[in-house]
């Protein structure tokens, strides 16, 4: 399915918009939690490739937002602001309690401000750079997809790989 892109120029202004409320939201991160005003304002990168929406980096104090999908509408509306929350949140929970990952203290900051945590975005990901193509497999409990890694597996009888759910095989 094709999705719907926008011009260089609208680009960059979506990648403005989005590190001006990397800003906004830090600084409301702030003022929930006082002891974040020791931490510098994160860094704000971009990357090129993959599923992923965005990434938080706690040794290099920054957060990364995936280019390719901000330029789809959908993108755009999944990254501003809910991967900019999601991800700043990784950082303060990483600032107050020292875990990383999607642990409570990740989702109580989500919680904090207003925001359901959740892990991964429900994005159509066909056609961006770097995506593996998806196949489809069958379980009890529904359909199940797999990276062309674990279906080549699948079919040159490498591997057999269960429902994380279920626990029943993946087949055909």
């Amino acid at each position: 399915m094709a999705q719907d892109t926008q011009p260089r120029a609208d680009l960059e202004l979506r990648q403005q918009q989005v590190e001006q409320a990397t800003t906004e939201w830090w600084q409301e991160l702030n003022a929930l939690y006082p002891r974040l005003q020791h931490s510098p304002l994160p860094r704000t990168e971009w990357f090129e490739r993959g599923s992923r929406a965005g990434i938080a980096d706690v040794r290099h104090w920054l957060v990364a937002f995936n280019r390719p999908m901000l330029e789809r509408d959908d993108g755009f509306a999944i990254i501003l602001p809910n991967t900019v929350v999601h991800e700043l949140c990784h950082l303060a929970a990483y600032a107050l309690h020292g875990t990383c990952g999607h642990d409570p203290a990740w989702r109580s900051v989500m919680e904090a401000v207003g925001f359901t945590p959740k892990r991964t975005h429900d994005l159509d990901i066909t056609g961006l750079p770097g995506v593996q193509r998806r196949w489809r497999y069958r379980c009890s409990c529904g359909d199940v997809y797999v990276s062309t890694t674990r279906h080549n597996r699948i079919q040159q009888g490498k591997a057999i790989y269960r429902c994380t759910r279920c626990n029943d095989p993946l087949t055909r």
